[in-house]
């Protein structure tokens, strides 16, 4: 029996056509996956869900009765919850404090709020999903899997018999993962339903029951998973077919490289004598677990971060890196995970979000040449197969993998020789991840060396030439080429003997 039905649901803002007669159904107690690209469709299927707007046109039932819904309350009161990518949490208040916010506090005889059974009731909620923290602890001292925990606790605690995940998984390790998704499993059994949004594929075919395929704004297919491959779901996404994203691109066997950068004995708060070589041309990968530190290397070596001891030295030379500004004259560029947060400026068009960091280099007797910038800007931007209305048109206009694809864009403008990428596909549609695999791949063959920090062990094992494992601090060991697998990081992650640090 189906708790929820949309028919024939269609949306357009202005001259954009979001939906186009759309069909989706979800079963009681059923796990049914949501996938399109950027642009497909979801998120303004899930807005409508929401109450964040109405549709154009067509109709929704909840268990067999009309829903109408004019405002988020509404979805709220009919017993749908929400969890998505970015909790909208106030990180300075407790737990408790943001597990209740728009509902109503519990009061003692005098009027003030019972916070002990506040506390209570938080502390009871978060143990039935496995987390157990104080809290009275700020959320700002949380990890990101224990941030997404407490939002799934604060959604069930209003009991939804309907639940969306958006895209909940997108900065947690593979551990962490594992854990949300058995707690997705509880729930299933426990006869809530659940729409899951991801753009990670291996995790449809982990969680899911069925899978409702959206492209250009239409429904293309819905299929148990059961009777679907993943070639034909990935054909189903972008309308073709495609080669195995994850397939791995092994280069010579024993060949030489020259060292473009070592890192000597880095150090701060939480890591210890973190040392290893980068060659020109080489794409190494950094494994570790939720927590691990992995993006506070990037972060050091690209003078975001202070550390404590260590040195970076560039073609045999100490560079002195206490700035962003530094390490980019040394050659050496961070693309960081979160874009929308640090990775562009909002108020600037594409063509100057690109050429942001070298407008020197367009100056002519002292004045800036705009038309050389702009040209050189949209040249870079063709490179990358940015789609965009124009390139003066805002970022905010861009898909995630579009936006992600300007700022690989603004690196390749300036004479960068060390790309640090942390997360570099977080949040991007499988055909945005496929380019940007391709834009990697391509910047290593022309001599760059290439960081890379992923959540995704798959993403490391089809890109890297070499691996470095992250655990209790410190590097434990290095795998390379073919040796290089998901199985194989992960045994070596969470084994449970102590970390031994390797030289690499």
């Amino acid at each position: 029996m189906s708790i929820l039905q949309f028919s024939n649901i269609s949306k357009t803002f202005g001259e954009t056509r979001a939906l186009k007669g759309v069909d989706f159904d979800l079963h009681e107690g059923e796990i049914h996956a949501l996938v399109g690209e950027n642009g497909a469709g979801k998120s303004t299927l899930i807005r409508i869900l929401a109450g964040d707007f109405p549709p154009d046109t067509g109709s929704m039932m909840l268990a067999g009765s009309p829903l109408r819904l004019l405002h988020p309350s509404d979805a709220l009161a009919a017993g749908i919850g929400f969890v998505h990518q970015r909790p909208p949490f106030i990180a300075d208040l407790s737990i408790t404090e943001n597990f209740l916010l728009g509902l109503p506090y519990q009061h003692r005889r005098a009027g003030l709020i019972d916070w002990k059974a506040q506390h209570r009731e938080c502390e009871a909620s978060l143990a039935s999903l496995g987390l157990s923290v104080d809290p009275r602890t700020p959320l700002a001292s949380l990890s990101a899997h224990q941030r997404q925990m407490v939002a799934l606790g604060r959604a069930l605690l209003r009991k939804p018999r309907l639940l969306v995940l958006d895209e909940i998984t997108a900065s947690l390790s593979e551990p962490e993962v594992r854990t949300l998704l058995d707690t997705i499993r509880k729930l299933r059994k426990r006869g809530v339903s659940v729409i899951y949004v991801s753009h990670r594929l291996e995790e449809v075919f982990r969680i899911a029951d069925r899978v409702t395929v959206l492209r250009d704004g239409r429904r293309i297919s819905t299929t148990r998973l059961d009777e679907m491959t993943e070639a034909g779901l990935v054909r189903d996404i972008v309308g073709s077919d495609m080669q195995d994203l994850f397939a791995r691109e092994d280069g010579p066997v024993g060949q030489k490289r020259e060292t473009l950068v070592s890192v000597q004995g880095l150090s701060d708060n939480r890591l210890t004598d973190i040392s290893f070589d980068i060659a020109k041309g080489e794409i190494v990968g950094i494994a570790g677990l939720g927590g691990s530190g992995r993006s506070r290397i990037l972060r050091m070596i690209a003078g975001a971060s202070p550390r404590t001891a260590g040195d970076v030295l560039v073609e045999g030379r100490p560079a002195a890196i206490g700035s962003v500004r530094e390490a980019l004259q040394e050659g050496i560029a961070l693309v960081t995970e979160e874009r929308s947060h640090d990775g562009f400026v909002e108020t600037l068009p594409i063509w100057q979000n690109v050429s942001l960091p070298w407008g020197s280099r367009f100056k002519t007797k002292g004045f800036l040449n705009l038309r050389v910038e702009q040209r050189k800007t949209e040249e870079a931007t063709r490179r990358f197969s940015v789609r965009m209305p124009s390139i003066n048109a805002s970022m905010l206009a861009l898909s995630g993998g579009n936006q992600q694809k300007v700022i690989f864009a603004r690196w390749v403008l300036g004479p960068v020789r060390l790309l640090l990428l942390d997360e570099p596909t977080h949040g991007v549609d499988i055909g945005s991840k496929t380019q940007i695999y391709g834009a990697i791949r391509e910047l290593a063959h022309e001599g760059r060396g290439i960081l890379v920090v992923s959540s995704e062990l798959e993403e490391l094992q089809a890109l890297c030439d070499r691996v470095l494992l992250l655990k209790g601090g410190t590097i434990i060991d290095e795998l390379r080429g073919s040796d290089i697998s998901k199985d194989a990081m992960l045994h070596r992650l969470l084994s449970s003997s102590d970390s031994t640090k390797v030289a690499v």
